[in-house]
This record gives structure tokens, sequence and C-alpha cells, in this order.
């Protein structure tokens, strides 16, 4: 097919104010407007996306896990005890993660990973978060282990909503599902090595800081735009570009906007994401710690929700991937299975210990609603401030959800923990209503715009760099 003269388009878009400089460059850097590519350029795109990003997104992920998880490690080998913690103090260690966490979501996933390029916000706050995963390991009492623990917690913040805006400019939205999972499977990795490693090696601190710091030069290799990518020729950036032109989302705008902000906080869309996934993720902070085994048995143990994270994680991503418009019919599925696991944990004598242990198994099942409350952001809301916003919304949930978690469980109830494991049934129960909400509220608003027609409508041909939000794009469909 012959490529189209982009002279005239690109003048027409320097006269359209609502492009930045950024959206502009990547037009006059070569990208063919409203071409379509050939089925052979389109594999070679994806594949050569496939091999250089999400290896690199993926161990970025597990390392940031690793480091989040080493309290939960080392309290089993006796962090209590070394630093003399009492009472609440541990507790408290392991939340206070989270307030960092929540005061610096919007900073910099709402604001810097818009003004800044993502890779470059990632790799800085690699090496911040590992060099002080490795002052964790002077640590000398709890005032200090809580300072640390506040500081990581910022300094993680980065790198979730990061990587999800990178799958969101590289891949077409229903790609998105199965490489949102991809990098996501760092966690699941994590959650293995973590344990096996725990079981043989006691500073994990330092370790895992260490790696970190080394690997964030990796990171830094990353590309920080779709044009400025080293793996692609310039036709091939041009390429990356217009094969995901059909999305209607945006790639990446460098200019904050406060409209596109009023509009994620008055949309129905993303509360209702929002809060679904706080009801799904209350139950994350348990541990298997008062099951009644013994220290190095729950160092393995701890490994086989992993097992099972990953495998609900693969049906979740490959099913919603070949079954359009399943998103939220996974998601809710996983969390009616996450009730069962829950059911299982606090109906089950706690005398028979693996049938407990299996059911905080399938407990986990709702963990895979990360990756898909992920692909759903970066599907369905355009305008890059409104995607880092909701983005940032999903994240102070989750922070939320983390905090509140932990205090669902009274040591007087142990190791039954009956009310506990109540409220987690309950607030799963919500999650599964909300999702379907959701999915009917996507389906109403598609047959609204359907019902509208043609009578409103805007040029497709360079939508995608135009930085227009999902409500100003009448063709703009949503996916659930």
């Amino acid at each position: 097919m012959a490529i189209k003269d982009t002279s005239e388009t690109v003048d027409n878009k320097l006269e359209d104010k609502e492009l930045d400089k950024t959206d502009l460059a990547s037009v006059t850097n070569g990208a063919i407007l409203g071409r379509d590519l050939t089925p052979e350029e389109d594999r070679r795109i994806l594949r050569k996306a496939n091999l250089h990003l999400l290896p690199i997104m993926a161990f970025a992920y597990l390392f940031q896990f690793l480091d989040k998880t080493a309290l939960s490690y080392t309290a089993i080998l006796g962090l209590r005890e070394d630093l003399h913690l009492k009472g609440e103090e541990y507790g408290w260690a392991s939340a206070i993660y989270y307030f960092g966490y929540l005061v610096a979501t919007y900073p910099i996933a709402g604001v810097l990973l818009v003004r800044f390029p993502i890779a470059k916000v990632i790799a800085i706050t690699m090496f911040i978060w590992g060099a002080i995963l490795m002052f964790t390991a002077l640590c000398r009492n709890a005032k200090d282990l809580l300072t640390t623990r506040f500081f990581l917690g910022m300094a993680e913040t980065a790198i979730a909503p990061g990587l999800s805006m990178i799958v969101a400019m590289w891949y077409k939205r229903s790609e998105q599902p199965l490489r949102q999972g991809a990098w996501f499977l760092g966690n699941t990795s994590a959650g293995i090595l973590g344990g096996l490693v725990s079981y043989g090696f006691g500073h994990l601190h330092l370790l895992w800081g260490f790696d970190d710091s080394c690997f964030h030069h990796g990171s830094n290799l990353s590309p920080r735009h779709v044009r400025d990518d080293r793996f692609l020729t310039k036709d091939g950036r041009a390429q990356a570009v217009a094969r995901v032109e059909t999305n209607m989302t945006g790639i990446k705008n460098d200019k904050w906007k406060r409209e596109q902000v009023m509009e994620a906080l008055c949309d129905p869309n993303a509360w209702l994401l929002a809060v679904a996934y706080l009801a799904s993720i209350i139950p994350n902070n348990g541990l298997l710690t008062g099951l009644g085994f013994s220290v190095l048995k729950t160092l393995l143990i701890n490994i086989l929700p992993s097992v099972f994270q990953l495998v609900f994680v693969l049906i979740s991503v490959i099913g919603s991937t070949y079954l359009p418009n399943t998103r939220l019919l996974f998601m809710a599925l996983n969390v009616v299975v996450s009730i069962v696991g829950a059911v299982m944990v606090r109906e089950v004598d706690p005398v028979h210990k693996w049938t407990r242990v299996m059911g905080c198994a399938l407990g986990v099942a709702f963990t895979a609603n990360f990756p898909m409350t992920m692909a759903m952001v970066s599907s369905n809301f355009a305008g890059f401030t409104k995607k880092t916003t909701v983005s940032a919304m999903v994240f102070i949930a989750y922070c939320a959800g983390n905090i509140i978690g932990p205090h669902l469980f009274f040591p007087s109830e142990a190791p039954g923990y009956k009310s506990g494991f109540l409220a987690v049934m309950i607030c799963l129960a919500i999650s599964a209503v909300l999702c379907i909400v959701l999915r009917f509220y996507l389906i109403l608003e598609n047959k609204k715009r359907d019902d509208a027609g043609d009578a409103i409508e805007v040029p497709l041909e360079g939508i995608n760099l135009s930085d227009k939000t999902d409500r100003e794009i009448p063709q703009f469909r949503y996916i659930y």
C-alpha cells in the first residue's frame, strides 16, 4: 500500500492547539497517519516490543515485589526479636510502607510520569529504593525500621503505574491484558524466588537492595517514548505509532492538564473501577504464619499461593485476550474463587492445617485482578493526564486496602480469625458486584454512543496523537 504524504497532515496538526510538542514530534518523526500496516510489519513491531520491553519490565517488578515483601520473610526469620519490636510495632512497620506509597502516589504517578520520561523516572526511583532497602539492614530499633519503610513506600510508587503506561503506549488495546500480565508475573516469580532464597539466606535487605541498585541501569535502557526507542529504525518507530492509532487513547503527552484531572474525578467509570479494586485488595496482607507451621515450613509454604497466583493470572489474561469483552467477568470470577478460599480457611478446623493452606492458595485468586485492572485503565481512559490520574486513583485504593486489611484480624481470635475472614468475604462480594455493575455501565455507555451514530464525529486520522479524552471522542468504545 502506498504511503500517504504527511506534509499536509502535519501542517494541519500544527494549527491544532491541542497537539503538544511531544505528539507533534511523534508525527514529524515519521508517524504515518492513516496508514494500515501489512501483517508482516505489524508482527515485526509486536515481536520487537515483546522482546525488548517485557523482560526488563518483568524483572523490574520482580525486584520491587521482593523489596516490599522482604519484611514478611525477615519477620518469619526473627526480625521482631532482633529489633525488639513490641505490641503493634511490626504491624505498623508493614502498614507505614503503604502510607509512604499513598503520600507519593499522585505527585509521582499522576504528575512526574506525565512531565518526565517514564523510563527515566522508573530508573531513578529504582536506584533510590535499592539504596533505602540496603539501609534497612542497618536498622537497630522500631524507629529506624518505620522510617526506612515509609521512604521505601514513597520510592516504589512509580514502578507499577509506569509499567502500565508503557504497555498503553506500545500495544493495541486487545493486546494489553496479556502484556500487563506478563510484567506482573515478576510479582509471582518474586513470591516463589523470595521463599526459596529466604529459606537459605538471611540478609535479604542487603541482597535485594544491591540487586535493585544494579538493575536500575538496565531499566534505564528502556525507551522513554515510542519515538525514542533504540531497537527500531526511524520507519519502524513510525510504524509503532501507526499500529496503535486505532487505540484512540493517546501515547505520551508531557503536558499536565487540569481539565483532564477533573474529568477523571467526575467519571463513574473511574470510581467504579477504583472502589471495586479497593474492595478486592483488602485481604492482600494475610500471612501463613498463623497456620501453625514451623518457621522454615512457613517460608516454603508461602511459595504455594504464588504458584496458584501464576495459574489465575494466566487464565485471566489469556482468557480475556481471546474472549473479547470478558475482562470484568474474569475479574468477578477471580474474587468469587477467593471467597471460596476464605470460606475454607474460616470454616475448617485449625487442626487441619493443609486444608486451610489450600484455602489460602485459592484465596489469592483476587490478585489476578491487578493486571486486569491495569488493562482496564490503559484501554478505557484516553488523554494521558486522565489516564495517569485514574491510575493514581487505583493505586490510592491499593494503599488504602493494604492499610485496612490487617486491622480486620484480631489477635484474640487466632488462629481462626472468624470475624476477619467474614469481613474479607464481604469485601470480596462487594468487589464482584461492582465488577458486574461496571460491566453494565460500560455496555450502556457504548449503546448510547452507538445510538448517536454519526451525529457527532471527529476525524479519526491523528486522533491518537491529539491527547483527547475518551469523552471527547464519540467514536471511542469501552472494553469490558
